[in-house]
C-alpha cells in the first residue's frame, strides 16, 4: 500500500467480509435449532455446544449482583481481543456494543463461528479472561485446534505484507536499499525483530558494501565470495587484536639485513618497501609482505679527487634514497641521481640525471601517483617525468637556495609542487615549470623551518621558528596561527594526520597536537632528551623519534606514553601502519675510523632499520594447535596450556 489512501481502503474491505461472515454464521445458529449454553454461576465454567470450548469469565470485570436489577438494562458484551483488534483498525466501539447477541467466539480450522446466545434478559453476559484467550492452543475431541487470536491476527498480516514494514508492504530489492544506510550494529539488531528483518538484515549485498568500508576485500565482487557477514567479524576481531598488540607491544621484531661492509646513509618507507643506501653506493631494498629483498647498482662507482685535501678521494656514496610503489631513486655524494623500475629483475637504473651546475641535489621526493621525480639542487628545482617509455626532465631556478619541497597530488586538479626558499613559499605546477607560480607566504626576517601539505584539507603548514602558519591552497588565504613552541620546530606532519588534526616536533624537545580550528595545543609529550626529528599520528596515537635514538609511542586520550625503543644513533625515518611499524637509525659519522686489526665495520657503527610488525598472534606462536581452541566453539577443547587465553579475557 503506497499510502493512507491505500490503507484506508483496505480497512474498509477487512470490515465488509468481517460483516458478511457474520451474517452467514447468524444465519448458520438459527438454522442449528435450539442452543445448548448453559449459564452457571459466577464460580463456575460457561458450558457451550459440543464443538465450543469452555471458557472462564471474569470474575473481577463484571458481576450482575454488582449491578442493579432492570429490566430494561441491557447487557454488555465486552471481548478483549476484538477490543485490541479494534483499537488497531479504529472501528467505532459502539458498532460491536450493539452485538448484544454475541458472546464465546471458537476458532475451528482458522474460521469465527458466532452463536447466538440464549441467556434470561435481566442477566448480564461477563467478560472473558484475557489469559484464557491468549492461552497456548489446544486439542478438541473432536479433532481440530483450537487457534489462539492473536496467532491468526498476526497471520493475516503476514499473508497481507511480503516484509511487514509497519502498515506497509515493500519489495525486497526497495527494503535493501533503506537497510544500506544502517550501521554494522543497527543491522544486528534488526536481525532480531523477525524472520524477515532477519533475511534483510544479513544480506549479502549490506554486508559486502560494510566490508568494503572497512578496507577488506575491496577489490572482490559481492558475486565472488559468500557469508560475508562472517568476512567482516573476521576483520573487526582482527583490528581488536592489532589494537591491542599497538598497546601492549606485542609484535613480531624483524630487523633487517644490513648490506655487508656498508654504513646506512638513509632510509625511506612507503607502504610494503623499504630502502636503503650505503656508503659503497648501493641500494637495497625489502618488499616486507612477500620477505623479498634485492640490491640495485648505482650508475657510476668512481673516485673524484677530493680538491680541498692535500690526499684522498671523494666516495660515491648514498646521501638520499626514496621510493615508492614502482621506483626507487637515490641522490649521490657526487651529485648524479640514479631511478630504478622496480617491476622487473633490472639491477641498474634505468635513467641517470647529473645536475650542470655542479650542485648536489639536496631534496628528493616521488610521486605517489605518477612517475614523477621531483629533486632541488641549490636554487634548481627539477621534475623527472617518465613519458613514451623514457624520461624527460624540466628545470625552473627559484633564484634562491631552495630548503623543502613537498609534493601536492589532489585528485581532482593537476599536480603542484610546494617549494620554499629562507623567507618564500610557492606552488609550482609539475606539469609545466616554466607557469607563473603561485605567492603563498612570504615574510621577511621569518625563517622558515619545515612545510608540509595535506591533499585531504587541501592546506598548507609553513613552521616560522615557534609558531605555525596554515594556508588555503585553493584560495592561497591565511587560515589560522598555531603558537605553543618555545623554541624552532624541527618537524611535522600534516598529511598523514586526521583531518584538522596535526602533529609537531621542536627543538624543545616536545612533541604537539594541534586542532587546526584552535590556535593552542590540546596535548604536549614530553620525554625526549634531544630534538625530535619525525613525527606521525593517527585518531588515537601519536609516534615520535628523535636525534637520543629514542621512538616513543604516545596515548592521545590519556596524554602519556605507552612504551618507548632506544638505539645508540639517531632516529631518521619513522613511519607507521595499521599494523607495521618501520624505523631507521641513521649513525652520524659515515667513515668511523677502524682498528688495524679489523676487517669489517663493527655493528655499533652500522646504524639498522627495524621492523614491528602488530598483526600476528605472539601468544599463539609455537604452541600446540590442541591448545589452540576457541571458547567461541562448545563443543572444542581446551586445555588452557601455557595459558594461551587468559581467564580475565574469557
Amino acid at each position: 500500500m503506497a499510502n493512507i489512501g491505500d490503507l484506508e481502503v483496505f480497512r474498509q474491505k477487512w470490515r465488509e467480509e468481517l460483516n458478511k461472515k457474520q451474517n452467514v454464521e447468524r444465519e448458520e445458529g438459527d438454522d442449528s435449532g435450539g442452543s445448548n449454553i448453559q449459564t452457571t454461576s459466577k464460580n463456575q465454567n460457561v458450558t457451550v455446544s459440543p464443538n465450543s470450548v469452555n471458557i472462564k469469565f471474569n470474575e473481577n470485570i463484571i458481576s450482575s449482583s454488582s449491578k442493579p436489577d432492570n429490566s430494561n438494562h441491557k447487557p454488555e458484551v465486552a471481548y478483549y481481543p476484538f477490543d485490541i483488534v479494534c483499537n488497531l483498525l479504529k472501528f467505532d466501539k459502539k458498532n460491536l456494543q450493539d452485538q448484544e447477541d454475541l458472546d464465546i467466539i471458537p476458532v475451528v480450522k482458522g474460521k469465527l463461528k458466532r452463536h447466538r446466545e440464549q441467556q434470561p434478559k435481566n442477566n448480564t453476559v461477563k467478560k472473558v479472561k484475557l489469559k484464557d484467550i491468549f492461552s497456548d492452543r489446544v486439542n478438541q475431541s473432536d479433532g481440530f485446534a483450537r487457534e489462539r487470536i492473536l496467532d491468526k491476527f498476526i497471520s493475516d498480516l503476514d499473508e497481507i505484507n511480503e516484509i511487514p514494514f509497519f502498515d506497509i508492504s515493500v519489495p525486497r530489492e526497495v527494503a535493501v536499499k533503506i537497510f544500506q544506510h544502517l550501521s554494522m550494529l543497527d543491522l544486528c539488531r534488526c536481525a532480531q525483530v523477525s524472520k524477515s528483518w532477519k533475511s534483510l538484515a544479513e544480506d549479502e549485498l549490506l554486508w559486502c558494501k560494510i566490508c568494503h568500508e572497512l578496507g577488506c576485500e575491496e577489490d572482490t565482487l559481492t558475486v565472488e565470495r559468500i557469508d560475508w557477514k562472517e568476512i567482516v567479524r573476521q576483520s573487526v576481531s582482527h583490528k581488536k587484536l592489532v589494537l591491542s598488540n599497538w598497546k601492549e607491544r606485542k609484535a613480531e621484531v624483524r630487523q633487517l639485513q644490513h648490506m655487508p661492509g656498508g654504513i646506512l646513509c638513509s632510509v625511506h618507507s612507503f607502504c610494503n618497501f623499504v630502502a636503503a643506501g650505503y656508503t659503497k653506493g648501493d641500494v637495497k631494498v625489502w618488499d616486507i609482505e612477500n620477505e623479498e629483498e634485492f640490491v640495485l647498482q648505482p650508475s657510476n662507482t668512481s673516485l673524484i679527487i677530493n680538491e680541498e685535501a692535500e690526499e684522498g678521494t671523494i666516495t660515491n656514496y648514498v646521501t638520499m634514497v626514496s621510493t615508492s610503489m614502482k621506483q626507487v631513486a637515490a641522490a649521490f655524494e657526487q651529485g648524479n641521481l640514479d631511478i630504478w623500475q622496480l617491476q622487473g629483475s633490472q639491477t641498474l637504473p634505468c635513467y641517470t640525471f647529473v645536475d650542470g651546475h655542479s650542485n648536489k641535489i639536496s631534496h628528493l621526493q616521488l610521486s605517489d601517483i605518477s612517475d614523477s621525480v621531483i629533486s632541488a639542487a641549490g636554487p634548481f628545482l627539477h621534475v623527472h617525468q617518465q613519458k613514451s617509455g623514457s624520461f624527460q626532465t624540466q628545470q625552473v631556478d627559484v633564484q634562491q637556495w631552495i630548503q623543502h619541497i613537498e609534493l601536492f597530488e589532489p585528485v581532482i586538479s593537476s599536480p603542484k609542487v610546494a617549494v620554499s626558499t629562507w623567507f618564500k613559499v610557492c606552488l609550482y605546477s609539475t606539469e609545466n615549470l616554466n607557469q607563473q607560480c603561485t605567492e603563498i607566504h612570504n615574510i621577511l626576517d621569518m625563517h622558515i623551518s619545515a612545510i608540509d601539505v595535506s591533499e585531504e584539507s587541501k592546506t598548507l603548514a609553513v613552521a616560522l621558528q615557534h609558531k605555525v602558519k596554515l594556508y588555503d591552497i585553493q584560495s592561497n588565504k591565511e587560515l589560522q596561527d598555531l603558537y605553543g613552541h618555545t623554541r624552532e620546530i624541527s618537524c611535522m606532519n600534516l598529511r598523514s594526520s586526521p583531518i584538522n588534526n596535526f602533529v609537531t616536533g621542536s627543538v624543545d624537545r616536545r612533541v604537539r597536537v594541534y586542532d587546526t580550528r584552535t590556535s593552542n595545543p590540546v596535548a604536549s609529550f614530553t620525554g625526549h632528551m634531544y630534538q625530535i626529528t619525525t613525527v606521525q599520528m593517527d585518531d588515537w596515537k601519536v609516534i615520535s623519534g628523535g636525534y637520543d635514538g629514542f621512538v616513543f609511542v604516545w596515548d592521545l586520550r590519556m596524554t602519556r606514553k605507552l612504551w618507548e625503543i632506544h638505539n645508540r644513533h639517531p632516529v631518521r625515518h619513522c613511519r607507521f601502519s595499521e599494523e607495521k611499524l618501520v624505523f631507521g637509525n641513521v649513525p652520524c659519522t659515515k667513515f668511523p675510523v677502524l682498528d688495524e686489526f679489523e676487517n669489517s665495520t663493527h655493528r655499533r657503527f652500522r646504524g639498522e632499520i627495524q621492523v614491528y610488525d602488530f598483526s600476528k598472534d605472539q601468544l599463539t606462536q609455537g604452541v600446540p594447535d590442541i591448545c589452540l581452541s576457541t571458547f567461541d566453539e562448545p563443543s572444542a577443547s581446551n586445555y588452557n596450556m601455557a595459558l594461551v587465553n587468559p581467564y580475565d579475557k574469557i
